[in-house]
């Protein structure tokens, strides 16, 4: 056999040792790595990130808009916002806080994918790795306590604003830990980060960045409907779930007809086969759903048991889209 034969064997076979590393950062090349989450962004994916741009290098990116929870965060810790997407070179892509292909941006592709950093189940539609990829998918509150997880067993020291941002994430998505996923390891980051970055009173930050996000008055219903919002796919079918986390519910739930407006148009512009809509009560720790047509109303009785008061479905204790909603209506439509 030819010396030129041999090398070409040796680097195919070696090919697996070029794959991204989660553990070795040092090992990886960032040429045009770009860190990002998923589609109608919120805190968690914004602040993961910054967070995984830092520990590994690469750009920190947003495929959309921040919301005002997100702007809250980067400004009250002084940090930058991470670029949009559409305004970056991608060659290699860390997915952040989603591993579904309904939640990616349409203009990045799956092959390019070469890390996933997630704390949501794999189900439905999730992306097509065509190469090995650097996988950490926990059931943890938020993908930015893994990300503080990974930095601490990697000696990368956090500066103050990345630290608060981060904290920010994990603050955000476990709802200032009220939220049924929150763990302790989202308690324990949550305080080792607070020190680092300066913030005293985490409850009181906590508290300030949910009335970022609630304050929605001017806002209107459809862009509120994709504040917070994921498409998932669930038995065959196209599922919009959109969430507004709010301690000033009341305020929401009189705009009912402006949201179903909003979500009729919505479903059609999307060809949704389900679409719903909760307004989740931070303060009374419960979720009112909304659907509009006769299917969705069929699976929202069949996946979920609760008052349902002039179209709003009230769930007590149901304030999490990724362990509450998310799976029971999954569960209802796979079922029929």
């Amino acid at each position: 056999m030819k010396l030129s034969h041999i090398a070409l064997l040796v680097s195919v076979f070696s090919a697996p040792a070029l794959a991204f590393e989660l553990s070795a950062p040092k090992t990886n090349n960032t040429d045009n790595l770009v860190w990002t989450g998923h589609m109608s962004p919120d805190t968690d994916t914004v602040t993961s990130a910054i967070a995984a741009a830092h520990i590994y290098g690469g750009t920190a990116a947003v495929p959309e808009a921040i919301n005002p929870e997100s702007q809250f965060v980067l400004d009250y810790c002084k940090a930058t916002a991470p670029v949009a997407l559409s305004s970056v070179k991608v060659g290699a892509i860390g997915l952040v806080d989603f591993n579904q292909k309904t939640q990616l941006h349409a203009s990045l592709k799956e092959k390019d994918v070469v890390a996933i950093v997630d704390h949501h189940a794999i189900g439905g539609n999730p992306v097509n790795l065509t190469q090995v990829a650097a996988i950490d998918i926990r059931p943890w509150g938020s993908a930015a306590t893994i990300l503080a997880d990974r930095a601490e067993k990697l000696n990368v020291t956090l500066p103050a604003n990345i630290a608060c941002t981060t904290l920010g994430g994990i603050l955000s998505d476990t709802v200032v830990f009220s939220s049924p996923t929150t763990t302790d390891f989202d308690r324990q980051y949550a305080e080792k980060l607070a020190k680092v970055a300066g913030v005293k009173d985490i409850k009181a930050f906590g508290e300030k960045m949910l009335e970022a996000k609630s304050d929605l008055s001017k806002v209107s219903a459809e862009e509120i409907l994709t504040l917070d919002y994921k498409n998932f796919g669930y038995g065959g079918k196209k599922v919009g779930i959109g969430v507004a986390e709010t301690l000033t519910a009341d305020q929401l739930l009189a705009r009912k007809d402006e949201f179903i407006k909003a979500m009729k148009a919505h479903k059609k512009a999307k060809g949704l086969d389900h679409l719903f809509f909760a307004v989740i009560d931070t303060k009374n720790k419960k979720g009112n759903l909304l659907w509009i047509d006769s299917a969705d109303q069929k699976i929202a009785q069949a996946a979920f048991k609760g008052k349902n008061t002039a179209e709003w479905l009230v769930l007590d204790g149901v304030t999490s889209r990724k362990r509450q909603i998310g799976p029971s209506v999954q569960k209802a439509i796979e079922a029929k």
